[in-house]
């Protein structure tokens, strides 16, 4: 069964770390993000912060998330998460055309469960992302974390 990234909030942290676009709310549906990253050869921080280097992007707009969680997901929910990022790409973010935004997603989409598809669902990752190649490449590190018990609720 193939996996994907849902938001994971432990507090308010993310509220303030990613102010300028919103941080993503729990159980959003995210992506990698790697097709949303700073030109790090020209802009190694952006202006305002977006901290896209260490980031998780929701599918359905500019908001992040610190901590993302493997779910389990079917292939029909896979392609509705394509069809949600390319709407996102030609509306928010406007993409030329529905079939470069389509064919976007669907690179970004695969990519975020070919990361899920080693691991256990349930468990909680993190992404760092370097540049290479003078800046015009990144590099994505992920770290792998059990999922934590607070009391009786479930985070």
């Amino acid at each position: 069964m193939p996996k994907f990234l849902r938001a994971v909030r432990l507090d308010d942290s993310d509220e303030h770390l990613f102010k300028t676009h919103g941080a993503a709310r729990e159980g959003d549906w995210v992506v990698s993000g790697g097709y949303a990253v700073c030109d790090f050869a020209n802009a190694p921080k952006c202006d305002p912060r977006c901290h896209c280097e260490s980031s998780f992007l929701a599918l359905e707009g500019r908001q992040r998330c610190s901590i993302a969680e493997v779910v389990e997901v079917s292939a029909e929910e896979l392609e509705a998460h394509t069809d949600a990022l390319a709407w996102f790409l030609v509306k928010g973010w406007g993409a030329p055309s529905w079939e470069a935004a389509r064919r976007v997603a669907e690179e970004e989409v695969r990519h975020t469960a070919d990361v899920c598809e080693t691991l256990s669902p349930e468990v909680w990752i993190t992404v760092k992302r370097t540049p290479r190649d003078g800046g015009h490449a990144v590099d994505e590190q992920y770290a792998v974390y059990d999922r934590l018990l607070v009391g009786s609720h479930k985070l």
